[in-house]
Order: C-alpha cells, then sequence, then structure tokens
C-alpha cells in the first residue's frame, strides 16, 4: 500500500434543514426497540419494492487508519475521530438501489412539519429512525453513492453525500469501505446499510439515546424476530 498521503475526500451536504438529535430521542420514545427495529427496516425494505432483505451481524473490528478526515470547516468535535465507528455492527442489505425521492424522504425525517405526517414523507418512512436505538451514526451504500449520516454534527454537519466510484475512493480510503463487506470499487446493485453498534465511549457523548448495544444483544434481537415470523 502506498505511503502517499491521500488525496482529500470531497462530497456534497446531507444534512436536514433543522438538527434532530432532540427529535430522534422523541421518536424512540414513540418507537420501541428490539426486535422491532429489524420489523422497521424490513418494512422499509418492503416499501422500497425490495425482492430480499439480509440482516448482518459484524462482529469484526476494522482498521482505524486509511479513513475519512471529518469536515475540518464544520468540526465540531476536535476530540472525536471516524475510528471509533470501525467496530461491530448490524448490517442491513436489500436489492433496491436509491431513486432521488429516496434521498429526499430520508432528510425529510427530521422536520418538524412533518412530524405529524409520518405516512406521507414517502420510502423512508419515520420507522427508520428507529435505528437510532442502537447507534449514533448510520451510513449506507447505494449504487455509486455513499451516504454518512451525522445527527451530531460532529464531523460532516449533519451528513455528508460521495460519488464513491467515479472518486475512486475506494483506492484512497480502503479501510473506509472494509466493513461494508462487499466490493466497492464499482456500482452496488442494491443498497446495503452500516449500524455501528453504539458503546459505553458513544454513549457519553451521544444526545439520542445512553443505551449501549453488544453483539450478543443483537443476536437476541435476531431470535425474536425470527421466532414471530
Amino acid at each position: 500500500m502506498s505511503n502517499k498521503t491521500p488525496k482529500k475526500a470531497k462530497g456534497r451536504e446531507f444534512k436536514p434543514r433543522e438538527p434532530y438529535t432532540h427529535r430522534l430521542r422523541k421518536i424512540l420514545e414513540d418507537y420501541p426497540d428490539g426486535s422491532q427495529v429489524l420489523r422497521e427496516i424490513l418494512q422499509n425494505s418492503d416499501d422500497a419494492k425490495s425482492t430480499e432483505q439480509i440482516f448482518i451481524l459484524d462482529h469484526n473490528t476494522y482498521p482505524k487508519d486509511n479513513l475519512f478526515e471529518p469536515d475540518l470547516d464544520n468540526y465540531k468535535r476536535t476530540d472525536l475521530k471516524l475510528d471509533r465507528y470501525q467496530g461491530p455492527a448490524l448490517l442491513a442489505k436489500n436489492n433496491t438501489i436509491f431513486e432521488e425521492r429516496d434521498f429526499q424522504s430520508l432528510l425529510k425525517l427530521a422536520d418538524s412539519e412533518k412530524r405529524d405526517q409520518y405516512d406521507k414523507i414517502g420510502v423512508m418512512g419515520v420507522g427508520f429512525n428507529s435505528i437510532y436505538h442502537i447507534t449514533d451514526s448510520p451510513s449506507f451504500i447505494t449504487g455509486d453513492k455513499y451516504v454518512i449520516l451525522d445527527p451530531h454534527e460532529w464531523y460532516f454537519n449533519g451528513g455528508v453525500e460521495f460519488d464513491f466510484v467515479d472518486e475512486k475512493l475506494y483506492d484512497e480510503y480502503p479501510n473506509q469501505f472494509a466493513p461494508f463487506r462487499i466490493p466497492c470499487d464499482k456500482s452496488f446493485e442494491g443498497t446495503i446499510f452500516r449500524y455501528p453498534l453504539r458503546t459505553d465511549d458513544d454513549s457519553i457523548d451521544s444526545d439520542i439515546s445512553k443505551k449501549i448495544y453488544k453483539p450478543d444483544e443483537i443476536l437476541a434481537m435476531f431470535q425474536k424476530f425470527y421466532e414471530k415470523e
């Protein structure tokens, strides 16, 4: 691997119109955690007309070098790095690629004007936010797009979207993409979400939830989920 300094990964801001950590915390009060989180993911996949939904519990910890640098212009926590999300995670994969309306739907989940219209915001229903029971920074790959959601505005002022194939980001930042466990030097024929599990360190900083999730608890979620199917 080359020792040269990688070029700066430049993405587009992917940020809702309003700050939303407190709103997410309120939404979590209305949406139970446990296996219901998996059901909400499955519902979104079904709404997107996917014909498959795969859940993966990844116990691995990935290298912490060759990662994106936060947006220095909007970096609110200089003591935090993206390496904190290189540990165990839940992955959810389906075979539908996001359309533009799906990206817009995801952005609108935080809008206060929509809080009483949860059934009118498109494929990404408000139930998607139940995933914040277990994570503080979801990310996903869909087609040739890579999106990192940052509700706390710690790293990317709310979120960031990359054209990762055209920019050949995998060559420069292989460990940023390694946790997705898919070939990331080409477009992905579907969508794969990655939800790094909230750790002890995360819970200290999180304004969304203080609940910690360990891999064994995700396994218990799987068991309850499949028992009810």
